[in-house]
């Protein structure tokens, strides 16, 4: 989980390090978000935990949007059952 949060950036994109991706992908800031009466926009969301993201991702999605998918080189990675 430390290495994701450090890809993507500190939750404020005006607080993020340059090299994450808010960092260097969004420029939005509580100050400008309040003047607007609008939430902070942000490039990306990661979950703190895995019944976090359970939750979050039944907020945000509809069933039928969700899919399941496997890369082309699963199979020859892992074999048929995936894992």
């Amino acid at each position: 989980m430390s290495v994701t949060r450090k890809l993507v950036g500190k939750t404020l994109p005006v607080f993020a390090e340059p090299g994450t991706i808010r960092g260097d992908f969004s420029v939005d800031a509580p100050t400008v978000a309040n003047a607007g009466r609008r939430p902070v926009r942000n490039l990306i969301h990661a979950s703190g935990t895995v019944d976090e993201a359970k939750h979050e991702v039944a907020l945000w999605f509809a069933p039928a949007e969700l899919h399941t998918y496997r890369r082309a080189d699963e199979e020859v990675m892992f074999g048929e059952e995936g894992g």
